[in-house]
């Protein structure tokens, strides 16, 4: 290959980071800046500016196919949920007037360890999957047996 000498002048600190640079990757630093403009002069190209349009569309559908798929899940956790509630009211008898009061404590404590649970779900690099909860003989988790007794 036929290569012709330019003198170039660059500021102290861009010819330090180009310095670095071909030395970081084992190379000389005029083939460093030959490369970079070559890539600058393609980026002015007509058929870079297609390319890089073309990039962006393809981007922008692998985007929305992540939004799509977000949506149905979103909707299906949305589903469940309500399915659930439908059927755990179905198949859980009125509570007797006798007991309203300790119940409604019951479910007071109860809320608060989901919440609390929750919260730790929430913890970066936690789940609430994760989590033990551990049950008395009665049903109840520990502290919600704590604060009823």
């Amino acid at each position: 290959m036929n290569l012709t000498g330019i003198r170039t002048y660059l500021e102290p600190d861009l010819a330090r980071e180009v310095s670095r640079a071909a030395r970081a990757q084992g190379r000389s630093e005029s083939s460093l800046i030959a490369e970079v403009l070559r890539a600058r002069f393609a980026a002015d190209s007509p058929g870079a500016a297609a390319s890089s349009a073309e990039a962006q569309k393809r981007q922008i559908n692998r985007l929305e196919t992540r939004f799509d798929k977000l949506q149905r899940d979103q909707a299906l956790m949305k589903e469940s949920l309500f399915v659930f509630v439908r059927v755990w009211l179905e198949h859980n008898p009125p509570i007797d007037d006798a007991i309203v009061e300790s119940v409604a404590a019951s479910a007071e404590a109860r809320f608060e360890r989901f919440l609390d649970l929750v919260a730790q779900g929430l913890s970066p690099g936690r789940s609430i999957a994760n989590v033990d909860v551990a049950i008395d003989s009665n049903g109840h988790d520990e502290r919600t047996a704590e604060i009823t007794s």
